[in-house]
């Protein structure tokens, strides 16, 4: 696959994909279609169990899993650093009805005006505590 790389300084790319994240956390916070934000073959890698998501739908809606649905638990952003190429953030799921912790970070891959994929590091094995439902990459073995 080839990336179209937006036109502009390195620093005029890097604003761009600010405002272009800004923008997509503003429609996700607002529980808007966050997917319009995708290019058609967007992928989503859980890199502990290699599990692959691809396309708008099905990442949204496993973005919308982790948030709200499987586990007892929600996501929070503590910094977001963009560059030309990337957008990091480091956050961590927060327990709701516990102080449980669990820290992750992911990786976005922007190709001009959308995010064409992104990689979430997290150790799911603390997060079983506080699971919902038998997801499983939430509440497999590691390595399984």
């Amino acid at each position: 696959m080839s990336q179209t790389t937006a036109p502009g300084t390195s620093a005029q790319r890097a604003e761009a994909h600010r405002r272009l994240m800004d923008d997509y956390f503003g429609v996700m916070s607002a529980g808007g279609d966050f997917s319009t934000f995708f290019t058609e073959d967007v992928a989503w890698v859980e890199t502990e169990s290699g599990e692959r998501f691809s396309g708008p739908a099905a990442v949204r809606e496993r973005i919308e899993d982790l948030h709200e649905r499987l586990f007892e638990a929600r996501s929070h952003g503590r910094s977001l650093s963009v560059t030309d190429e990337h957008a990091f953030l480091e956050g961590e799921f927060l327990g709701t009805a516990t102080d449980l912790r669990v820290p992750f970070f992911l990786v976005h891959d922007l190709d001009g005006t959308v995010i064409r994929e992104m990689r979430l590091y997290v150790a799911f094995a603390p997060l079983r505590a506080v699971a919902r439902t038998a997801d499983p990459a939430a509440t497999a073995a590691p390595g399984g």
